[in-house]
């Protein structure tokens, strides 16, 4: 799965340090098309994980693994035997839309493991593939260069062929209602009892059928706290894919550096993800494990601190970035900015997965589609607006950060004054926003949850809604915070 994963995310940008070529070969002259060569097939994946991840929940993981990994090799091979810029472009699209692994992988690690033991494994099966952005254009520059542009896809076409091969031969069925479902099938022609039925069953099968398909959609729309952490988990995987997608320009316009080393200059983003990781697979598990001893039991916001840490660290990666390649700095400093966003940029993405997956359990494919639609929109949607940004306002917006740094102090913490079953209070900052005391009345987050089928912890359906609650909490007071100035 982590294979997968990794090769799905090196097929996304190896074509990168290869557009020129294309553009060249195809006679295309218009810029737009080396961004849309990256962001087309982002939006693929905007749209493919609303049907991957209810067909996994109906289904079962290993159908709908194998059959996304098969259209994924078709969809490549037909990329690399392509006659026009257009067709490319269709293809890479295709790619995307079939792409499974990304909403799989941390449904399937959540099967596997139990909440204890989810942290490391989720930053060996999710943030060691996350390298494959960074890994691509390294491969994809030397390769072009000795191959040319048709390589870079091949490459992946033959890495992702592998792994399918192996992972016929190795990965087994792992969602625990289809297992629990063969079991029950299982019984029946044993004891030759019909009336055995799994606890899981639904007793209409159009029910069976509609609910998967509906339930993605109802958590990005009924869910508050789905779409807020997905909205800021997209924030930073779209301001990602704009570096990923102005940093050859850059480092080439600005500094002169050739096709194969400005490949290598992606390895700043890799390392601060291998530091990141590092970090959290240390931290994640033992920090769940000690609160689970002071309170008792586990919440699933107890895997979001060093979220915080990635947020806090994310401006200064970006003024960082931004300010030296516009004054002209040694090429490392621009590099170390993009380290510090790929170093932020695994905080977000590995405790918001993983607090999905706790929160949601049976479901959580859903929850997890939710996030990569959200994802996969932003990364296809500012990469293509932010050259012309970058034109009119230049790389370090100087002007507009000596305007508005005093805007930037947020609150780093979420109150949770007052917090039990019947209402949680939240105080919001009177000493910047002289506002009523917002109330936030848990009763009805509780109504509004339990309504959404899978959308709670089965063994304790408030505990769900008052961890989520929290969250909402900070963000909201972040909101107001930021409003009322």
């Amino acid at each position: 799965m982590s294979d997968a994963f990794k090769y799905s995310n090196l097929g996304t940008i190896t074509i990168v340090p290869a557009v020129p070529r294309v553009m060249e070969e195809f006679h295309v002259t218009n810029k737009l098309y080396s961004t849309l060569l990256v962001s087309i097939w982002e939006l693929g994946e905007a749209v493919g994980p609303f049907l991957v991840g209810p067909l996994s929940e109906f289904y079962g993981r290993m159908p709908v693994y194998h059959a996304g990994n098969i259209l994924f090799i078709l969809c490549l091979t037909g990329g690399a035997l392509i006659t026009n810029m257009s067709m490319l472009i269709a293809f890479r699209f295709l790619c995307g839309f079939v792409v499974c692994s990304v909403t799989l992988g941390p449904s399937i690690v959540g099967d596997l493991f139990r909440k204890e033991d989810r942290g490391t494994a989720m930053s060996v099966a999710i943030a060691f593939p996350l390298l494959g952005p960074f890994a691509g254009p390294i491969v994809g520059s030397y390769i072009t260069e000795a191959k040319g542009w048709r390589w870079s896809i091949w490459i992946v076409v033959i890495a992702v062929g592998a792994v399918t091969c192996f992972g016929f031969l190795t990965f087994r069925e792992t969602y625990k209602l289809k297992l629990v479902q063969r079991k029950t099938e299982r019984l029946r022609k044993i004891t030759g009892n019909e009336n055995l039925r799994s606890k899981y069953a639904s007793p209409n099968k159009h029910a069976e059928i509609k609910d998967p398909l509906l339930r993605p959609i109802k958590m990005l729309f009924l869910s508050p706290i789905v779409f807020i952490i997905s909205f800021f988990t997209a924030l930073v995987y779209g301001i990602s894919y704009v570096i990923l997608t102005t940093l050859t320009p850059i480092l080439e316009d600005n500094y002169g550096l050739s096709q194969g080393p400005v490949g290598l200059d992606f390895l700043g983003r890799a390392s601060g993800n291998v530091i990141a990781m590092l970090l959290y697979g240390m931290f994640s598990d033992r920090y769940i494990k000690y609160k689970k001893s002071q309170e008792g039991y586990l919440k699933p916001e107890n895997r979001l601190p060093l979220m915080l840490l990635g947020a806090i660290v994310l401006p200064l990666g970006l003024f960082l970035y931004g300010w030296s390649a516009e004054k002209h700095v040694h090429w490392i400093v621009p590099i170390i900015g993009t380290a510090i966003v790929g170093f932020s940029f695994i905080l977000s993405i590995l405790p918001t997965e993983n607090y999905l997956v706790d929160v949601h359990e049976l479901h959580a494919a859903s929850a997890v589609a939710v996030c990569c639609v959200l994802r996969a929109l932003f990364a296809a949607i500012l990469p293509v607006i932010g050259p012309p940004l970058y034109d009119r306002l230049g790389l370090g917006v100087n002007d507009l950060w000596r305007k508005n740094k005093e805007d930037l102090q947020i609150p780093l913490g979420p109150s949770q004054e007052g917090a039990n079953t019947n209402g949680v209070a939240a105080k919001v900052f009177p000493a910047t926003c002289p506002k009523d005391l917002v109330v936030h009345d848990l009763q009805k987050y509780c109504l509004r949850q339990v309504d959404i089928d899978g959308h709670h912890f089965y063994d304790n359906e408030l505990l769900t809604s008052k961890c989520s609650v929290y969250l909402s909490i900070y963000f909201w007071d972040l909101f107001v915070h930021l409003c009322c100035r």
